[in-house]
């Protein structure tokens, strides 16, 4: 029932029990109050919209009550759960296609929660108890068929994945027998958990989103499993041990004497079998100054691709995990000798690696740090690691540069960006300073490119390898990104003065402003929407702060278009140049000559010589490879070289400078000499001040607006 201003409205009194809607006009201003009355159920809630005539709304659909564009709409969730489902309204009045029910919980589930919470030490039977019930969930979900089923089955693995961290680390156990009891129970869920149920809670998110999800689980789930195995082993003698075996599993849990070798699985006792196991020797624990060892061991099949972020390598055998308690595992005195039976997997690569927690996101990461491939065949790999953690091997199956390539081409690459770096620099304080000499809309143009450089390199030898914090290592690829694309669109720009200076000689519009609006806005609007398009996931790695994936496609083809354009205009530069009277006089060593040096001159600025990137893709033209990094991380050094060190105009500004100086200094003897200094002084400002419609000399090339076929080499000769 609804009310303005006291008087009841007419149309907006209805009896229906449920989704009422009515419609008012409203002339003037007017409070509205509308509520319920009359009703004897007290637990009946209301929610009241009041929305323009000219909204559109989305109309009832099952549960879902009409909503206004743009708004959620929340229902209660299922039965037997508690919280909300949500579901939007879009813009268009009609209603999203999915919904969203993360706020559900299981209220069994819940129950156990507040149990655990108000424990302190879990008995047994507290434990099994409530590993029994979260069983018999995960067992009835597995028979759900609908897709609000499946979204609510999902978050019962969650809520689950953190019961069983809580409960791996408050139970604790007083005999063997009920320690394997539990265990069964506590391991069937980790196999559940790892097999189907991990699947299931990243089957609705993208690729990236995806791997983030089964790596949340599968981190917790290996952690909470050794967890619980540690307090197994309080209830354990010497030589007694727990044992569980499942389809995607084998753990055993174990106290031996200290001069016993830990072998796993233990009817490996061959290890000339082609099997996957390990051997601790007991020189290994020779310094723990304890007479039994308690250790966990435990072979996972079929997980570790999802801390894998690259789509050309693959898990290439079982995963398989350590842990001896009171062992520092960081500093073994023995390596640990793992052999690996290979999955079919193809590759040209294999390395062993082990499982690295990142402490800055919890996650972790394969890592190759203090493990060494011993030897391998086609069916088995050899390895050893100086620690203790979870193992595996990894093949690679494209084509990578060999490891002597890649020092050399780092030792280049890092060698080449400090030089540029330092070229760059010295090139931007020189036309600063000797601006009024060299005044134009190229030497704008040159300190725009110089300043992008200087920081694209220094964040790339600085920040590019810091990926530890996942937050960082986004910001920095951000950075990456926009500050290399803004290298290359201001190439663009510089290619494109050079194009108007040869073809339009009669143009005096200043396009300065636009220039640079191009160079730093495009490269903006590009990194955002490339941010955007990859949802952030397309940013950084466990190993590099750089593009990976499609996101590599926001960088390339803005380069490779920019790259072409500025070839297209060196060659018709160069053909207008060709054909013109003044070079047609010249021999044919002349004319070579002239065009090396002008090609040379125009490549560091247009960015030609990532051209020499396109061919490095092939493993096989390694040639290119080391092109490409001599070529791209010593550019500006040939910035400085062909715009500061060999440019007539730069060098002819220096002598102006020192003259004005040595002139300077001699006023204080003559008043005449004072007078004529001064003159020169003011006609020598005049005869080098630039136009900012860039009408006299450019940088590097002589390029008048005028006569540009009898000058453009003149001064160069």
């Amino acid at each position: 029932m609804c009310f303005g201003n006291k008087t009841e409205l007419q149309g907006c009194h209805s009896n229906s029990t449920y989704n009422s809607t009515c419609n008012i006009v409203v002339e003037s201003s007017m409070t509205i109050k509308c509520g319920l009355s009359n009703c004897s159920n007290y637990s009946i809630t209301s929610t009241i919209t009041a929305v323009r005539k000219a909204d559109k709304l989305c109309k009832t659909d099952n549960q879902w009550p009409s909503t206004q564009q743009g708004q959620e709409a929340r229902i209660p969730c299922p039965e037997g759960y508690s919280g909300e489902v949500t579901r939007k309204c879009l813009s268009n009045g009609k209603w999203d296609t999915t919904h969203t029910s993360e706020s559900c919980t299981q209220n069994r589930l819940k129950e156990i929660e507040n149990v655990l919470n108000k424990t302190g030490k879990l008995t047994a039977d507290i434990v099994e108890s409530s590993l029994s019930t979260i069983s018999s969930i995960l067992v009835v979900n597995d028979s759900t068929s609908s897709s609000n089923e499946n979204k609510l089955a999902d978050n019962d693995i969650k809520q689950s994945v953190d019961l069983i961290s809580t409960i791996s680390t408050k139970v604790s156990f007083t005999d063997q027998e009920a320690a394997n009891k539990t265990t069964q129970i506590f391991m069937d869920i980790v196999s559940h958990i790892l097999g189907p149920g991990k699947n299931n809670v990243a089957s609705r998110y993208t690729n990236a989103h995806k791997k983030e999800k089964e790596k949340k689980v599968t981190s917790k789930i290996l952690a909470s499993v050794n967890s619980f195995a540690k307090s197994v082993t309080s209830a354990l003698k010497v030589n007694q041990n727990v044992t569980v075996k499942k389809h995607n599993m084998l753990l055993s849990i174990e106290k031996i004497d200290n001069n016993t070798d830990i072998k796993f699985p233990k009817e490996t006792e061959d290890s000339s079998q082609q099997t996957t196991h390990f051997v601790l020797p007991q020189g290994a624990f020779k310094n723990m100054r304890v007479t039994e060892v308690a250790f966990t061991a435990v072979k996972y099949e079929n997980i570790g691709s999802e801390f894998i972020s690259n789509n050309y390598t693959e898990v290439g055998s079982s995963v398989l995990s350590l842990t001896v308690n009171g062992l520092d595992s960081q500093h073994l005195e023995e390596n640990i000798i793992l052999s690996f039976q290979r999955k079919n997997v193809t590759g040209n690569s294999t390395e062993c690696v082990f499982l690295w927690e990142n402490n800055s996101d919890t996650h972790s990461v394969w890592n190759t740090s203090g493990c060494s491939l011993e030897n391998s065949t086609d069916s088995q790999v050899n390895c050893s690691c100086n620690h203790l953690t979870n193992f595996a091997i990894l093949m690679s199956y494209t084509e990578e540069i060999p490891k002597e390539d890649i020092k050399r081409l780092k030792i280049i690459s890092v060698f080449g960006c400090s030089l540029s770096i330092i070229g760059a620099f010295v090139t931007i304080v020189l036309y600063i300073y000797f601006w009024r000499y060299i005044k134009s809309r190229r030497s704008t143009l040159v300190i725009n490119l110089c300043s992008a450089l200087c920081i694209a390199y220094l964040l790339f030898l600085t920040a590019v390898e810091h990926s530890e914090n996942k937050t960082g290592c986004l910001i920095i690829a951000a950075l990456l990104h926009y500050f290399f694309l803004a290298m290359f669109t201001t190439m663009l720009c510089l290619g494109i003065d050079l194009a108007v200076a040869v073809f339009d000689v009669f143009s005096s519009r200043s396009r300065s402003a636009i220039f640079l609006l191009v160079s730093w806005g495009l490269p903006a609007v590009i990194v955002a929407i490339t941010l955007g398009g990859s949802q952030l996931e397309g940013y950084g790695d466990e190993t590099y702060c750089w593009l990976r994936h499609t996101t590599l496609f926001g960088f390339i083809v803005p380069v490779l278009c920019i790259v072409l354009v500025n070839l297209i205009i060196v060659i018709f530069v160069m053909r207008r140049i060709y054909t013109s009277s003044f070079m047609m006089k010249k021999s044919l060593k002349e004319k070579t000559l002239s065009g090396l040096k002008g090609v040379c001159g125009l490549l560091p600025i247009l960015g030609l010589t990532w051209v020499f990137g396109i061919f490095s893709v092939n493993q096989d033209l390694i040639i290119f490879q080391y092109l490409f990094a001599v070529f791209n991380s010593l550019q500006g050094l040939f910035i400085f070289l062909f715009y500061v060190a060999l440019n007539p105009q730069m060098r002819e500004a220096v002598a102006r400078k020192i003259k004005i100086y040595d002139s300077k200094s001699s006023i204080s003897k003559t008043s005449k000499t004072t007078k004529f200094v001064s003159t020169s002084y003011s006609e020598e400002e005049q005869n080098f001040e630039e136009r900012e419609d860039g009408t006299a000399a450019s940088n590097m090339f002589i390029i008048p607006r005028c006569s540009v076929q009898s000058k453009l080499f003149n001064k160069r000769q």
